[in-house]
């Protein structure tokens, strides 16, 4: 067959073409708009707290007028005017003051604290505690007594008062 031949004849119906799917329309879609970060709150002062590192090792008399956490270990006596924390792995054979102490380590001695005393489940105390509020998770070990108060230091006076009875 010619070439005129082919060009001259109606397609059959196994040479008829389908016209081509005309392409589906661009839609334009708003895109997702990136989710912006929350603003940081202005920052307030700027939390110090002093350290004592657990290859620290100090005896006598320490006392921080910021927070302080002792991983360390510690003999005499700590006063703290802000947040006290004994670590896991700290060690105190103090008397300890502070205005809220969290013990997750070991302490042997009496705490005072003005606002709360918190045992973690960790810790493991020996002496007694006087605080207007306490905390004491399952697991905590504890020897020793309670006072719980509005004002520790008046308890503490009390208890050194002489004690005298009236006969009527």
């Amino acid at each position: 067959m010619a070439l005129k031949d082919l060009m001259g004849r109606a397609p059959g119906p196994a040479q008829a073409r389908t016209p081509a799917p005309a392409p589906e329309p661009v839609r334009s879609e708003p895109q997702p708009q990136p989710i912006a970060a929350a603003p940081r709150p202005a920052p307030s002062a700027p939390v110090q707290v002093a350290h004592l590192g657990a290859s620290c090792v100090l005896t006598g008399e320490l006392r921080s007028t910021e927070s302080l956490r002792i991983d360390g270990k510690v003999k005499g006596q700590v006063f703290c005017d802000q947040i006290l924390t004994i670590g896991e792995s700290g060690t105190v054979h103090a008397a300890i003051e502070g205005d809220t102490v969290v013990i997750a380590g070991e302490v042997k001695g009496d705490i005072t604290a003005r606002h709360k005393i918190t045992l973690e489940r960790t810790a493991r105390v020996t002496g007694d505690l006087s605080t207007p509020g306490i905390v004491i998770q399952e697991g905590a070990t504890l020897e020793g007594r309670i006072a719980i108060s509005g004002d520790p230091q008046s308890e503490k006076q009390a208890a050194a008062a002489p004690r005298t009875a009236n006969a009527s």
